[in-house]
Parts: C-alpha cells; sequence; structure tokens
C-alpha cells in the first residue's frame, strides 16, 4: 500500500504518484545484489526529476540516482529516494574547423554513444566503447581506457542542484577531474546530480593505439571504426558480460606511487607491470592481484574472473557479504606482498545518511 503524505508543494504532489516503497534493487545493479530501495522513481525527463527531489526535500529524504548500476556496490538497503536515471537525447552541432559538439542526456547508454560518434565519423571517444553505464555517470568516475579518459573530451556537464532545483552548466575545467575522480564523487557529492554532458569531438583526429596492445593488434591501416571495433573485442575478450555473470567490470583502480617505490618494486619484481603517470608510475592492479594468486579463485558464491584479476564477479550471491570478504582478503595479500594499497572503484550503497549521490 503507498504511504499518503500531507504536501503542499505542487511538484512533490506530481511525484508522490510515481514513487514506489521498498522496491528490490536486483535489477538496477549489475552484481545484481538483492537490497531494497525505501522508496524509489525513475526520472525521464527534468520535469519529474525536478519533481522528485521537491519530494525529497519537502520530507528530508536522502537521494540516490543510479544509471546502469554498472559501477554500483549495493550492501544493504537503500533509506531515502532512489531515482533512476532515465533522461535520453542526443543531440550535436557542428562547429567552424574541426570540432563537433555532442550534446548527451544522462540517462543515455554510454556505449551507445560511442557508437553513435564512431558512426558520425566523429573522433574523440572510440577508445572508451564498451564500458558499461550511461553519459551521466562518465564524468563522476571520470572513465578512462586505453589512453583516453572522459576530461580528455568533455567541454562541459549540465547539473541540477538537489536543493533548489536550479539547473546549469559548469565547464570541465572546474570539474576536478584526476584519476577516476572528480568533484562529483567529492566536493560535489551532497548538492549535484548530473542532467547532460557536452562533448566536444573532431571530425578529424589522431588515433590513440600506445595502449593496451592496441597497436600489436590492429590490422591494417588503423581507422576510426576498426580502432572502435578492436577495442569492442578486446573488452569482450577479458571482460565479462554483466548479462551473462554479475560484476562491476574493473573493481580496484590501478594504484599511484612514487619513483622511489616503483624502482624498489621493480627491481624485486623485473616483470612489473607499470606505466608512467605524472611524477610517479601507475602501477596495473590486475598484474598485482594476479601475481598474489587470485586470478580464477572462487570464494562463497563470488570470484575473481578467469581472464582479468582486475574484475570481482557475484556466481550466485544475492547479498554482498562474501564479495566484500574476498575484497579484504584480497587487498591485504596484495598489501603484505608488495606494500600496496588497492583502492576499490564501484561506489557503495547506501553512503552517508543526508547526501545525495549519483553512480553509474
Amino acid at each position: 500500500m503507498k504511504m499518503r503524505f500531507n504536501i503542499t508543494d505542487f511538484a512533490a504532489v506530481q511525484a508522490e504518484e510515481s514513487i514506489q516503497e521498498q522496491v528490490s534493487l536486483a535489477k538496477y545493479n549489475t552484481f545484481r545484489f538483492d537490497y531494497l530501495a525505501e522508496f524509489l522513481a525513475t526520472a525521464t525527463d527534468l520535469e519529474s526529476l525536478k519533481a522528485l527531489l521537491a519530494w525529497a526535500k519537502h520530507f528530508k529524504q536522502p537521494i540516490t540516482m543510479i544509471g546502469g548500476g554498472s559501477n554500483v556496490l549495493i550492501a544493504a538497503d537503500v533509506p531515502g529516494l532512489v531515482i533512476i536515471n532515465r533522461l535520453t537525447g542526443i543531440s550535436a552541432r557542428e562547429q567552424a574547423g574541426n570540432q563537433v559538439s555532442l550534446t548527451v542526456a544522462s540517462g543515455e547508454n554510454w556505449h551507445q554513444v560511442v557508437e553513435h560518434a564512431v558512426t558520425q565519423h566523429w573522433f574523440g571517444i572510440e577508445n572508451l566503447a564498451l564500458i558499461p553505464g550511461t553519459a551521466g555517470a562518465a564524468p563522476v568516475q571520470n572513465i578512462g581506457a586505453y589512453g583516453v579518459e572522459i576530461k580528455d573530451v568533455i567541454a562541459r556537464v549540465q547539473v541540477i542542484n538537489t536543493t533548489t532545483g536550479d539547473v546549469y552548466w559548469i565547464t570541465g575545467h572546474d570539474c576536478g577531474f584526476a584519476y577516476r575522480d572528480s568533484h562529483f564523487k567529492g566536493v560535489w557529492k551532497g548538492s549535484l546530480l548530473i542532467t547532460a554532458i557536452e562533448l566536444s569531438l573532431k571530425k578529424q583526429g589522431v588515433l590513440q593505439l600506445n595502449y593496451g596492445g592496441l597497436s600489436e593488434r590492429i590490422e591494417g591501416i588503423p581507422s576510426l571504426e576498426s580502432v572502435f571495433n578492436l577495442v569492442c573485442q578486446v573488452r569482450s575478450e577479458k571482460l565479462p558480460d554483466p548479462l551473462a555473470i554479475g560484476n562491476a567490470g574493473s573493481f580496484f583502480k590501478n594504484p599511484i606511487v612514487d619513483q622511489k617505490q616503483h624502482d624498489v618494486l621493480k627491481a624485486q619484481y623485473p616483470s612489473l607491470v607499470s606505466f608512467p603517470f605524472e611524477a610517479g608510475y601507475k602501477l596495473a592492479a590486475g598484474w598485482l592481484i594476479d601475481q598474489a594468486g587470485w586470478k580464477g579463485k572462487v570464494f562463497q558464491g563470488v570470484g575473481v574472473y578467469d581472464k582479468q584479476a582486475l574484475v570481482l564477479v557475484n556466481y550466485s550471491e544475492s547479498l554482498a557479504d562474501s564479495l566484500l570478504d574476498l575484497e579484504a582478503q584480497i587487498k591485504l595479500s596484495v598489501n603484505d606482498k608488495y606494500g600496496v594499497l588497492l583502492e576499490r572503484e564501484p561506489v557503495q550503497l547506501p553512503q552517508s545518511a543526508y547526501s545525495s549521490v549519483e553512480v553509474g
């Protein structure tokens, strides 16, 4: 039975009709963990999103917005209002010279956005193919693959203030982008949700083939389409399909160490996989986990994927307890062996009691 409230705000009254209570989140996260949302509703446009935010404000409910649920680790029932992001729409504006501005609503499927850009022969995001999730989650995590990050092409991000309902644009330069990080995961987490992004793409561009062995595997003269297809092929070979096996893609970030620690590790482990990064080095977390003996291990209904040790998978569990135990054991093992602390990539829910958060 739907709970009835005494509401005076008209937008909140409208929203109440679409809000469900005690809804399973199993189909809204790619690990398929079966926890409950206290309240749940779907936003299909800005007006419905504003109405839902007004409802949450009226009843002082925390807000969680979920897109594809592919970068989420739900580990308990989620209090407050869970909003499923289904904002859609894509438009392009060709500019003078070599530039194309592509504006994408935050609920659009990210891979389909990449595929659309490649079909239109626009350069810039072809290396980011097959990354699961929605367009709105891409800047939150500053997604990246094969030498490209979303920050490289983000011109602006449209946001909505969860308290006031104001909608406005923020330039990419002001979003605090860093490795798998942004202000949307930090200082803006409790106040701003992404409603659209604007990408700056090119009609003619330089293909990035220097990472992940792409240059060795490309056949013939590289083209935009062949790079896109190769990235899809490589990712499909290494990463499990969330529709077949519950997972959230890469579970750990590649740890960053300084020059001194890198030199010590390289001397001790000559086959260490690492890449120069800013003033230090980025280590391949998958290699560390593999060499620590975890690749392919199965543990209480969950495990480490046998083709890519960076991915934790859920074979049979409805709750997250076993996965959290496995994560803790892997972190301890890698730290004991290499003196390196691994950091989780997916966002754990629920977060703090009265905050707003947006996840993939």
